[in-house]
């Protein structure tokens, strides 16, 4: 028998213990609580056959202590199979297993609910922000020749349209550009969506250029920096990066 099967018993009792203090007297708790040690002491020996039948006799005389509210015979017969010999199974009450379940239903990343669906109907109005600066996207996009939702698509995803907003790492603006970034692309004021969203257009053009065209390969370097993308011959392997080209994708093609 297994460690964990032990302890399994060993939470049992305690349960038991629990209805006992309620329902019954201290003689049968302590008699409860003898059951419980000598099915360990079986089970530590060898569940043999004999054995086996010892403990679930032992086993249906202790749910009698706490018929009265149910608890025990919920877990007799899942209990039981802790018995068979050669067996590692481990009780787990239905309601753990529910919410276990549950859990492993509800946790999932927001990136991977509807990102696998490239042009995902989910992303269909995520844009509606861009309107405001229609008129610099549209400019950006005619000098550098970078697709206007492109370049819409990567503000939402940098700034969600915000042009104040400074990220951990210290990048600015719309198009969170890195300071050392802006001041190789000539911004004097990151914070100015004009210059912020021209000069993000001309540093995802040199992506591109750098990478054949690829937006995915050219988002990729845009997070990443470009020297990860060659490093690896792709889409460096990091859930961030992965999750950043996958959403821009989406906003894109929706």
């Amino acid at each position: 028998m297994d460690i964990q099967s032990i302890r399994t018993l060993l939470e049992i009792q305690a349960l038991q213990t629990l209805g006992s203090t309620a329902n019954s007297s201290s003689n049968n708790l302590t008699d409860s609580n003898s059951m419980f040690s000598d099915m360990i002491s079986e089970l530590l020996g060898g569940a043999t056959t004999a054995n086996s039948a010892k403990l679930s006799s032992l086993l249906g005389s202790a749910s009698s202590i706490s018929s009265s509210n149910g608890l025990f015979e919920n877990m007799q017969n899942s209990a039981q199979s802790l018995l068979y010999n050669g067996s590692n199974a481990v009780y787990i009450p239905n309601s753990v297993q529910a919410a276990l379940a549950n859990t492993q239903s509800s946790t999932k990343l927001d990136t991977y609910v509807s990102d696998n669906v490239i042009g995902s109907t989910a992303y269909a109005d995520s844009l509606a922000g861009a309107n405001q600066y229609a008129s610099i996207i549209e400019k950006a996009a005619a000098t550098y020749n970078v697709p206007e939702k492109l370049i819409a698509a990567v503000i939402k995803q940098e700034s969600n349209f915000n042009p104040t907003v400074v990220s951990h790492a210290g990048a600015q603006g719309l198009m969170q550009l890195m300071p050392k970034t802006a001041q190789y692309l000539g911004v004097t004021n990151a914070f100015d969506p004009e210059q912020n969203i021209m000069a993000g257009a001309k540093y995802l053009r040199q992506m591109l250029d750098k990478f054949d065209n690829d937006p995915t390969l050219a988002l990729a370097a845009y997070n990443a920096g470009a020297s990860r993308v060659t490093k690896y011959g792709g889409v460096p392997p990091f859930k961030e990066t992965q999750n950043y080209v996958k959403k821009v994708m989406n906003y894109y093609t929706a």
